[in-house]
């Protein structure tokens, strides 16, 4: 135990009646004492005496805090002793350290007169802040050598005073903004849903789960707990015995009714995704997402590798058989099923010594874990015999499926022969056997009998079949004849079956495959595994953690299991999953307390490899976007940060950055919430003055309560205001990538009726023409550059906007408006009018420079600028100082511009075909092309050869080569050409079953469509569920996307060439499709014009759809 001070501030609230050694009885105060041993670790209730009477013994600690560690000896006496006096009632641990101020009650009280243990018990947790009156004399207490611990978590409550806790509050920096936003009034508090107040110093926030009640039962009073104490809050609402470690949903609403910080859920999330308990007890409803599935490799001859395992117990049968062994052969599923009394190893081998004297010995033998397979004796044998064995994976009968299916098959027919014949059913086995070497095996197309005697056998059919034609025996016929016959014919069936058995092995994997996931771990990870058939139903679901010690395959790993009797285990990839590690938390003392809930990830992650999303959890874990307090990383936060982004500048450098953007701070320019500029007025001009009145989209109730937090955010913040504006346009609610919600306005009726703003965009390469030679560069982003441009009065009543619970008209310039980048560009073009080195792309601001004086000189005065026109950055996502920043798709700096590869991924990272389909589509996509190139014909000549059906598919390295010359044809001048954003743009896109598509175009000057860019995508998971209509818009969408630094720059219309005629209705039609709706909000942003184009026409696109 560490020294530790005694005060009265660590007082628990009531005493302890303690039986000394002498059976006497004595009140003695509890206070909370920090015990750090090997045995246990945290904070517990002790009864503080000033000394105990045995020589060199500071603390007694029972097993009911040291959790059973404590052995104690046995100790025999020649009579036992007498026990008298009362029993002690006191419900603490019998832990005992004393006070000299306490040995002197201890003294007065020794009398025999009546005991008071009120001295001590009225000292509630939260007692306003103020220290006890007669504070009594700390004394240091003796330290025990340290050692690792791990103990019990410390109890439910902590010796916290109101004082501390607000002292706390204070000090945290993440509870500043929380500060700022306290209400003195508690009117004015009374009537808002969420309010921030202060209760005698401390900080709490008022909190009104249902809005439209103001009853007292439904406003919450929650203490905004500062970070160090956290930790302890979460233990007791998820670890508890009180608490059930329930999941994060209702562990997050259990903490929310008495404690609330900034990012609760996610550190609900992180807590409970942690939990030890939870993630070995695991759920049933949450599984491991299997691995792809892996072929079973093909065997070239028969019984070259032979399946074995064992079925039963069965019922007794008169011979007194109760096991089966069965036998398969992995390439003619030819079966055998023997009928034996018990399944020991000699038996086992004896069978399987008669089954080899027919059809010879295997070269390979593969079973199960079983006993019988793993002792001594089946090991000597079979390497007497020279033949391997292999083992499948533990708990995964899926590595002898084949054998395993024929089980299911066996009982079932079995079953049926009992009930017609009685219950000796290995009387039946001979003919079920017969029965199923007979029938044709699905997956090879013949059946197991043509396989491996060429012929079919004569069975009653055949018999009977014979009897009613009355055919004689066949002639007799030459040997030599009958061989060859037999041999071909026994070769055709072999490879028949092995192209028919191939064919199903892909078929299966492809639908195996649709909700499998590739993972892969490292040795050194920590992994649990599961066990497949629990004790019981409260049995633990998993076991460990483990330290993977080997990747043996893609599947198979080897863990090391050091409390077993086998210190290493091999599993499948599908009984594994990777364990979240939560860092030891070593308590330090209250005065100076550790940060709480520190979730590091594992030491080697697991690596996903897969081209298609992974579905999110099924509980939301992902942190929400708290609406009330604005972004996730305001600029105050970031100033905090910025000299840890600043690592790269030397250290004068990163000083000068510092103190400009100190310097800068008083000005506005890092405020927190976005300002409004002075300089413009965003106005719409309308061709028809007729308003247009939309009613609000249905919503669920969740998705409401999004809208009715993003509204009352932009009403507090002085976004938006009231209105009663005969026009409305409704809105809808979606999530962002990380989780927060996205607030849309539906404009596309207003922008239809809308006059365009013709001020044009700066073109990309007048910005980016003089960043080549420059040694720093710093790019700026504006704070939701959009709303700080206020609106006209004319404009705020046309932008009105209406959801279930609203209805409300913008202050600021809305994102939908078709003419606010024009208007954006415009402002940012006034304020920064005159100022060398410094371009600007609507909020993208870029400084570049030759030395770091001149640098920093361009900042200082562009701050300055930005401040006078009231406008604000954010400083997240700026850099300073860079040698090389991407910029408008482009990386630049360093002397030299760069295109983003990306440009021609699509084409340079295309695989080479494996099939003709693939290769038509591929020729067809160069052959578009093929006027560029004078001897096309003779470049493809190797790949059009491949075409024909005569010619077997053989990728060689002709093949190669003529591929990786149309792939340079395509990815070079005079195929791929520079973009002209003086001329329109032309888009092609398609969407086929596997991934959308799409090339950006121009015209040169012989009317000639030249490529500019390509763009192709495979489709998630859940994509590939998509109707028609979906996959075709969302291939629009990822299209605009990813050519948007070419097509925001344009302020001509582009001309969108589909061959899905619906899509050209986009724009006009009303979706009931929520999904549709939310994508045509989004492509409201771009001036479109959609045309249809046939299928057989639009074949780059298509193409490149394609591609796998």
């Amino acid at each position: 135990m560490f020294p530790v001070g005694y005060f009265g501030k660590s007082a628990c609230g009531f005493g302890a009646v303690l039986r000394g050694i002498e059976m006497g009885y004595i009140p003695r105060p509890v206070h909370n004492v920090q015990i750090e041993s090997d045995l246990v670790t945290g904070f517990f209730p002790v009864a503080v005496c000033a000394a105990l009477p045995i020589q060199g013994v500071i603390l007694l600690v029972g097993n009911d805090i040291a959790g059973g560690k404590v052995t104690p000896t046995l100790e025999v006496l020649d009579s036992p002793p007498s026990s008298t006096g009362p029993l002690a009632t006191s419900p603490v641990f019998p832990a005992c350290v004393l006070t000299r101020a306490r040995a002197r009650l201890h003294q007065q009280g020794d009398d025999g007169s009546e005991v008071s243990l009120t001295d001590s018990i009225l000292m509630p947790m939260f007692s306003g802040g103020t220290e006890l009156e007669e504070a009594e004399e700390p004394i240091a207490v003796q330290s025990v050598p340290d050692g690792e611990t791990s103990g019990p978590s410390s109890p439910n409550v902590l010796p916290v005073t109101r004082g501390r806790l607000a002292s706390a509050q204070r000090e945290d920096p993440t509870l500043q903004r929380c500060f700022r936003r306290v209400v003195s009034d508690n009117g004015k508090a009374s009537g808002e849903k969420v309010a921030f107040i202060l209760d005698k110093d401390v900080l709490v926030r008022r909190w009104t789960p249902l809005p439209d009640t103001d009853a007292d039962w439904n406003v919450v009073y929650q203490i905004v707990m500062p970070t160090v104490y956290r930790q302890h809050v979460l233990s007791v609402a998820h670890e508890s015995k009180w608490s059930g470690h329930l999941g994060v949903t209702k562990t997050y609403q259990l903490v929310l009714k008495h404690f609330f910080w900034p990012g609760l859920k996610a550190d609900v999330a992180k807590f409970c995704r942690s939990c030890h308990t939870c993630q070995v007890a695991g759920k049933p409803n949450q599984t491991i997402s299997p691995a792809p599935l892996h072929r079973i490799p093909i065997i070239e001859e028969p019984f070259d590798r032979v399946l074995i395992d064992c079925v039963g117990p069965l019922p007794r049968t008169k011979s007194g058989n109760q096991y089966l062994l069965t036998i398969m052969c992995a390439e003619t599923r030819f079966p055998e099923a023997i009928p034996l009394r018990n399944i020991t190893a000699k038996m086992i081998v004896k069978s399987l010594t008669k089954f080899f004297s027919t059809f010879g010995l295997p070269r390979v033998i593969q079973s199960d874990q079983g006993t019988n397979f793993q002792s001594k004796i089946f090991k000597q044998v079979l390497a007497t015999l020279n033949v391997k064995h292999a083992v499948s994976s533990a708990y995964h009968p899926e590595s002898q499926g084949a054998l395993e299916r024929w089980h299911q098959t066996l009982k079932s027919m079995l079953r049926k022969y009992c009930l017609e014949n009685g219950p000796n059913w290995d009387d039946g086995v001979p003919f079920v056997l017969f029965a199923a070497r007979e029938a044709v095996q699905e997956s090879l197309g013949f059946s197991p009998a043509q396989l491996v005697f060429g012929h079919t056998p004569r069975g009653p059919l055949k018999t009977l079949h014979d009897q009613f034609m009355s055919l004689k025996s066949s002639t007799a016929k030459n040997v030599l004849d009958y061989v060859r016959h037999f041999r071909e014919r026994l070769h055709v069936a072999n490879t028949l079956a092995k192209q028919a058995l191939s064919g199903s092995q892909e078929v299966m994997k492809r639908h195996y495959d649709r909700s499998a996931v590739t993972r892969r771990f490292q040795p050194g990870d920590l992994v649990l595994a599961l066990q497949p058939t629990p004790v019981s139903a409260l049995s633990s679901k998993f076991t460990g953690p483990y330290a993977v010690r080997e990747r043996i395959s893609d599947t198979d790993y080897i863990l090391n299991t050091p409390e077993r009797r086998r210190k290493t285990r091999v599993c499948h990839i599908n009984m594994l999953k990777l364990y979240q590690r939560r860092e030891s938390d070593k308590s330090g003392s209250l005065d100076n307390p550790k940060p709480p809930l520190t979730v590091s990830p594992p030491r080697s992650a697991a690596l996903i490899v897969t081209d298609a999303a992974l579905p999110q959890a099924c509980d939301d874990l992902r942190p929400r976007h708290p609406v009330q307090l604005g972004t996730t990383l305001p600029n105050s936060e970031a100033i905090a940060q910025l000299p840890s982004r600043l690592l790269h500048l030397p250290v004068e450098h990163r000083q000068g950055v510092i103190d400009l953007v100190e310097t800068c701070r008083a000005t506005g320019v890092f405020s927190d919430v976005p300002t409004t500029t002075t300089l413009v007025k965003h106005d719409i001009e309308l061709t028809d003055p007729r308003p247009i009145k939309q009613h609000p989209y249905r919503a669920n109730q969740a998705k409401r309560e999004l809208m009715k937090g993003e509204v009352q955010y932009l009403l507090e913040n002085g976004f938006a205001e009231p209105s009663s504006s005969s026009w409305s346009s409704p809105c809808i609610v979606e999530a962002k990538p990380d989780g927060s919600p996205r607030f849309i306005t539906d404009f596309r009726k207003v922008n239809s009726v809308t006059v365009r703003d013709s001020y044009p965009l700066p073109r990309m390469e007048d910005c980016i023409d003089n960043l080549g030679n420059a040694k720093f560069v710093s790019k700026l982003d504006l704070l939701k550059g959009y709303w700080q441009v206020p609106l006209t009065d004319r404009a705020a009543v046309i932008s009105a906007f209406v959801t279930p619970d609203h209805f409300a008209q913008y202050k600021v310039m809305a994102f939908g408006m078709c003419n606010a980048p024009a208007t954006f560009q415009r402002l940012v073009n006034t304020v920064l009018a005159g100022v060398t080195n410094c371009n600007a792309y609507l909020d993208d601001l870029i400084v570049y420079t030759e030395t770091w004086e001149e640098h920093l000189r361009i900042l200082e005065q562009v701050f300055r600028r930005l401040a006078q026109a009231n406008l604000t950055l954010n400083l997240a996502k700026c850099e300073f100082g860079k040698a090389t920043v991407t910029y408008l798709g482009r990386q630049v700096g360093q002397g030299q511009v760069r295109p983003v590869e990306a440009k021609i991924s699509a084409i340079s990272g295309c695989p080479a075909p494996t099939t003709r389909k693939a290769l038509r589509s591929f020729l067809g996509l160069a052959g578009y092309y093929r006027a560029f190139c004078r001897n096309f014909s003779t470049i493809a000549q190797p790949l059009t050869r491949l075409l024909s059906p005569k010619v077997e598919f053989v990728w060689s390295t002709d093949c190669q080569i003529a591929f990786g010359s149309l792939k340079a044809l395509l990815c070079h001048a005079p195929v791929l050409t520079a973009p002209d954003f003086a001329k329109p743009f032309k888009l092609e896109v398609d969407a086929s079953g596997v991934g959308a598509g799409a090339v950006l175009l121009q015209e040169d000057a012989e009317g000639i469509d030249h490529p500019i860019c390509y763009f192709s995508r495979k489709f998630t998971k859940p994509q590939l569920n998509y109707s028609t209509i979906e996959k075709e818009t969302l291939a629009l969408l990822l299209a605009l996307q990813h050519f948007e630094v070419y097509v925001r720059s344009s302020s001509l219309p582009i001309v969108v060439y589909t061959d899905h005629n619906p899509l050209v209705f986009l724009s006009r039609m009303y979706n009931h499709n929520q999904r549709l709706m939310r994508w045509a909000l989004i492509v409201q942003d771009y001036h479109l014009e959609i045309c249809h184009k046939k299928g057989s026409d639009n074949i780059v696109a298509d193409a490149l759809s394609r591609l796998q």
